[in-house]
């Protein structure tokens, strides 16, 4: 791209246009991310550690009522709720799409825990399942037929009586993504370059079906060359999961205000709702 294609681009940007997802299973933007999954600095891509250690207490005994199970984990990361769960005694597979996040958390070597590289829409998620955990957004960032499959196949995986845990970007937090003012900035590295670079941001809400999608451009001074992003955010309400939930065959659905039992900074930010496959 060049800056021409700036000027020209389309000013209507509908969700998905672009493509679906910024690629994170690119090898430079995948160790980019890994940076900021492991940072404690931020809770861009991954939350704070304390955060997560009271979470899996939760996990293990809201949901599990801390009985020993074998856990699901979609979109994963570098494996940081694996480490806490696995001391609860939980087995654990984490899949997710970004290779340098797989590759950290293999190299933890963490008993009981696997890690598979790939798409959860593709990827194999094997079966008698205790728990599914689809955590931080994760569904939120494929289209909502996908998502549906996804469901449905989480459903085949569960054993009778097994669970799952969504954890779902809310409509009122897509609608302040999609809402967002246009903006610039320079850095000296960040997620779409390791190099200093420019990035313009700009956001479009489709409040038809309450998806926001960014579009980044990036320019690499080096190289004077342009490259472009764009990445859809679904927004979802509980009532909307409970009826995707209900339609994949899950029942005794219930949902909460936050994944600690406390009282969250960042609660509004999140729709988060449970289900049961039936025995």
């Amino acid at each position: 791209m060049n800056l021409q294609d700036i000027i020209t681009r389309n000013q209507d940007l509908q969700p998905w246009e672009e493509g679906e997802r910024v690629p994170w299973d690119d090898p430079v933007i995948s160790a980019q991310v890994l940076k900021e999954h492991l940072s404690q600095d931020s809770s861009a891509a991954s939350r704070q550690i304390s955060e997560i250690h009271k979470h899996c207490i939760w996990i293990d005994q809201e949901i599990l009522q801390s009985k020993q199970a074998d856990i699901l984990d979609l979109g994963c990361g570098p494996g940081l709720y694996a480490q806490e769960l696995q001391k609860a005694g939980h087995l654990y597979t984490g899949i997710d799409i970004a290779p340098a996040a797989i590759s950290f958390a293999k190299n933890l070597s963490i008993p009981g825990c696997e890690f598979l590289l790939g798409d959860f829409r593709d990827a194999p998620f094997g079966k008698d399942r205790n728990l599914v955990l689809f955590l931080f957004g994760a569904i939120n960032l494929i289209p909502k037929n996908d998502a549906q499959r996804v469901l449905e196949k989480i459903f085949l995986a569960l054993k009778p009586e097994g669970k799952i845990l969504i954890e779902a970007t809310s409509v009122e937090a897509a609608d302040q993504i999609g809402n967002q003012p246009a903006m610039w900035y320079t850095a000296e590295e960040g997620i779409f370059s390791p190099q200093p670079h420019l990035c313009l941001m700009e956001s479009y809400w489709d409040e038809d079906s309450n998806t926001a999608t960014e579009r980044y451009f990036i320019l690499d001074p080096q190289t004077n060359q342009v490259k472009r992003f764009s990445a859809s955010t679904v927004g979802y309400d509980i009532e909307e999961l409970e009826e995707m939930l209900v339609k994949a065959g899950f029942s005794n659905l219930r949902n909460y205000a936050t994944l600690s039992g406390e009282e969250e900074d960042f609660a509004i930010e999140f729709s988060i709702v449970s289900g049961t496959k039936p025995s």
